[in-house]
């Protein structure tokens, strides 16, 4: 089995999820005090950015607001969040290379430090199936009214945690692969990206970018470039994506 991985948040999607769903929860109301979170969401950005983000803070922050809230509630509201606010910002360089690993007879798997409830949904849109992300912890009420407990669970799928989340997850269906390609924009994603075959960098961080020149990986600017949508357009081909 070939395994074709790709990172979410600024990779196939312009932007971050999870950012813009901070935004939504405040326009429905879900945050108090607005200004004071986006505050200390800023500051955690560029913390992610620097390579220096404490995901735990980052959680405690912003899964708050799902806290006691029923999980069919909340799903209903990111299917609304993703429609509108997502799908349109997925690059068409991404449509692309996903159909050309498809027809190329690879699995796909979307790898994210997201969490689920965004993350998943996205993946339906894109047509991924298998899906590695952050874990909601949930509340098990009577008539399935599960709700959110504001926190998370498992292993994160951020920085070496997703090396760890990948082995863990071929470990339980049994897949041995034998060739797995990841495409990321991100620092955060170093393990992971000297873990695979092939890795790529797509839309990188200035780190990112430097490590792949170093290294002699291959480098796609999806903001900058025309889209394409050649089938043939893989790894080690010579038609970019």
């Amino acid at each position: 089995m070939r395994l074709a991985l790709f990172d979410l948040d600024d990779t196939l999607l312009d932007g971050d999820c999870s950012d813009r769903w901070n935004l939504w929860m405040i326009e429905q109301g879900w945050i108090s005090d607005a200004e004071a979170f986006m505050a200390r969401a800023e500051k955690m950005h560029q913390a992610y950015h620097a390579g220096k983000l404490k995901l735990e803070e980052y959680l405690a922050m912003t899964l708050a607001p799902l806290r006691g809230r029923r999980v069919k509630d909340v799903q209903k509201e990111v299917e609304r969040f993703v429609a509108t606010h997502l799908q349109p910002r997925i690059f068409e360089q991404a449509w692309a290379c996903l159909e050309a690993h498809r027809k190329a007879g690879d699995t796909l798997v979307l790898i994210s430090a997201s969490s689920r409830h965004l993350v998943e949904p996205i993946a339906t849109t894109l047509g991924i199936e298998h899906v590695l992300a952050l874990e909601l912890s949930v509340e098990h009420g009577i008539n399935e009214d599960a709700r959110y407990t504001g926190g998370s669970e498992g292993i994160f799928t951020y920085r070496g945690g997703k090396v760890l989340r990948l082995k863990q997850w071929l470990a339980e269906h049994q897949i041995t692969p034998s060739h797995t390609t990841f495409y990321s924009d991100s620092r955060n994603d170093l393990p992971l990206l000297q873990y695979v075959d092939c890795p790529v960098a797509v839309n990188p961080d200035p780190v990112l970018a430097e490590v792949a020149s170093v290294e002699g990986w291959r480098r796609l600017d999806w903001r900058t470039s025309p889209s394409a949508s050649s089938p043939n357009a893989l790894p080690g081909k010579s038609v970019h994506v």
